[in-house]
């Protein structure tokens, strides 16, 4: 298996391949195609299986596809337990939108001033990284803020609901388009992330990596 049997848009291959990315690991491999096809997932994976790039290569795949959307506002929402997390998804994005030219990624996270974070938003993102709490903060000064959005990525769901992040989720999960995908990653698969798929996912697909696959 190699990138290039995935069906990913030449510019995302080219930016895999500047990265230093050869072959695809096992929860990408599984992952990609199925968030390609347009379906929900539910992914047990743990961190440092390569899924930073099995949630946001599919993402960008479908921005470089309709390049038209660029200006519409945010596109692909994605969920962090972590400000470091955040950080790190938001850096990895760039890293494989760098031949996408006109895509904008945004983090927002507590522990920083709201006024930069809400002129990034303002400037247009396609792209926007996000803790759980900073984003509600958001979501009370602009109410229609994810109304774009047509993808939504839960990254360490299970991290997330351990910081208590239930009832914000909720909030989220109210001010998202119904016909959104959602694309569900968690090391672990306990009876309250079951909850969350059967609620806010639409027959997601199911993919169980082994713990021992690591990305070097």
């Amino acid at each position: 298996m190699s990138f290039e049997n995935l069906g990913l848009a030449p510019a995302l291959l080219s930016a895999v391949q500047e990265a230093g990315f050869t072959t695809p690991t096992a929860v990408q491999a599984a992952a990609i195609p199925q968030a390609l096809a347009g379906h929900d997932l539910m992914v047990s994976s743990q961190t440092g299986s390569g899924k930073t790039a099995a949630f946001m290569l599919p993402a960008l795949h479908r921005i470089a596809q309709h390049p038209a959307n660029k200006g519409v506002g945010v596109q692909v929402l994605v969920l962090t337990p972590t400000r470091e997390l955040a950080l790190q998804v938001a850096t990895a994005c760039e890293t494989y939108s760098k031949q996408l030219p006109g895509v904008g990624v945004v983090a927002v996270y507590g522990g920083a001033p709201m006024g930069p974070q809400l002129k990034a938003l303002r400037q247009g993102a396609q792209i926007l990284v996000a803790t759980p709490g900073r984003l509600c903060d958001h979501l009370r000064r602009d109410e229609k803020l994810l109304a774009t959005v047509q993808r939504l990525v839960l990254d360490e769901a299970d991290e997330m609901l351990k910081l208590g992040f239930m009832d914000d989720l909720e909030v989220i999960f109210e001010a998202l388009p119904e016909s959104r995908q959602t694309v569900l990653f968690s090391a672990t698969l306990p009876a309250s992330i079951r909850g969350i798929a059967e609620r806010h996912l639409k027959q997601p697909k199911h993919v169980k990596i082994a713990a021992k696959t690591q990305t070097v």
